[in-house]
């Protein structure tokens, strides 16, 4: 018999997954959103640097703090119970900007927005890593790979719509309570497509006269002990951290690249950086489509260490080097950009994708969430150090010594990537060929 359709064409036609995908377009595109929407309100009413900084905080913070409390939740209740709660529970954080905005005013107007801040960010880590550990039980591991690569693209695409061309035209039409309204519909929607996916079985079971404080411990320490004993996961947790910091340090010096290097105005940075995404777009197609033929290890490991070359080539740059005398920086630049975003696609694709493959479905979610802990605590001291960093030495100087640590990083994990074995190869009961892996840390 002939292998699996993997193409995307056939992923969509999964009823459960489309209608789960559907779903995911309405929520990640009200995520998006809804921060911009916040950013915006904070400077309305503060015209503050320092209120900014407090804002980010309340939406950063609770991925360190519950990342790991929500990985074990996802393991023990109905995937889709966490996601139907979650996105219910965000639709009236939502409205309740709404309320506060025409009720209170000055300081405590502020706290109130900060909490429903820090509320409705909270709320969203229990949805993420019920949503990724839902998707290999609609789709198999067959087609697991495709379904990562159109969840990525969605991603990609909804970061685009929700902050780029959402959330500024309804504040500009609506003002920024309609923003609020629309924020609050999208979540309503995704949750009543969400209703419609089938029920997993729930996964509860305490132990007579076990505490739920050590019986939640205990299912932390095993979720860990999985993850350290598992050398690909660790290789595919390393990179994915770097990743997620890597993107959102690029987001913080876009602008004061584009004026301090470049010459441009701030808000030219889109065009400078936006063909990232024509990379990632092309790339995910690709890796989707073609992705099966290679190991998931390697592919990761390459276009991690192909990620820090390119960096190289944006600190580079940003130099006046008699180089660019003859040859015009601006198409550098942009092709630098497409080729910097089809690498993120090779390294958050494959990796992600061996995050699920390789956790049991009554480990998965405190897998996945263990990624979401590990990319903030990375992440928050990581752009805190650059910001400064930045503003003293100069922005082609923090490039590179960025790339100096993510080279480092690929060096390890392209050395443990390529210490496995390989592929081998079998068959299901029906005669359909299967791929799978041997490695030497792990079965």
């Amino acid at each position: 018999m002939m292998v699996q359709d993997r193409t995307f064409t056939a992923v969509v036609k999964n009823r459960n997954f489309f209608v789960l995908w559907m779903a995911q377009i309405l929520s990640q595109t009200a995520q998006n959103g809804i921060h911009f929407v916040q950013i915006v309100l904070i400077e309305t009413l503060t015209r503050s640097t320092a209120h900014m900084a407090v804002m980010i905080l309340s939406f950063s913070l609770p991925a360190v703090i519950l990342s790991s409390v929500a990985g074990i939740v996802v393991d023990r209740l109905s995937n889709k119970l966490v996601m139907l709660a979650s996105n219910g529970i965000r639709v009236l954080t939502v409205a309740t900007y709404i309320v506060v905005l025409d009720r209170l005013g000055g300081w405590s107007l502020l706290l109130v927005i900060y909490a429903v801040t820090f509320i409705s960010s909270a709320i969203g880590q229990f949805f993420a890593p019920a949503e990724a550990t839902t998707i290999p039980l609609l789709v198999g591991e067959e087609r697991l790979l495709t379904a990562n690569a159109l969840f990525n693209l969605t991603l990609i695409g909804t970061q685009v719509v929700g902050l780029v061309i959402l959330a500024p035209l309804t504040v500009k039409v609506l003002g920024i309570k309609g923003s609020f309204a629309i924020v609050a519909f999208m979540y309503l929607v995704a949750s009543l497509l969400l209703s419609r996916i089938p029920r997993d079985k729930p996964r509860l079971v305490v132990q007579a006269g076990a505490s739920m404080l050590k019986t939640a411990w205990e299912e932390l320490r095993e979720g860990w002990r999985y993850v350290a004993g598992k050398r690909s996961i660790i290789i595919a947790l390393s990179q994915l951290a770097m990743t997620t910091t890597l993107l959102m340090m690029m987001a913080m010096v876009a602008p004061g690249y584009s004026t301090r290097v470049l010459g441009m105005l701030p808000e030219d940075a889109i065009f400078v950086f936006a063909p990232a995404g024509l990379g990632m777009l092309v790339n995910t197609f690709l890796v989707g489509r073609f992705g099966y033929r290679f190991r998931r290890e390697v592919m990761s490991s390459v276009g991690f260490s192909a990620m820090a070359v390119t960096m190289l080539g944006f600190g580079v740059a940003g130099f006046d080097l008699p180089l660019w005398a003859t040859i015009p920086k601006m198409p550098v630049i942009m092709a630098l950009s497409v080729t910097l975003g089809a690498e993120i696609s090779l390294v958050v694709i494959p990796a992600e994708t061996l995050l699920q493959e390789k956790s049991p479905p009554e480990l998965r979610g405190r897998v996945i969430a263990v990624y979401f802990l590990l990319a903030n605590v990375v992440a928050i001291p990581i752009m805190l150090f650059v910001g400064s960093a930045a503003d003293r030495l100069g922005i082609p100087q923090v490039i590179l010594g960025v790339v100096f640590f993510l080279t480092i990083v690929a060096a390890v994990t392209t050395y443990e990537a390529f210490r496995f074995r390989g592929i081998e190869g079998g068959l299901f009961e029906d005669g359909t060929a299967i791929e799978y892996y041997s490695h030497t840390d792990d079965e």
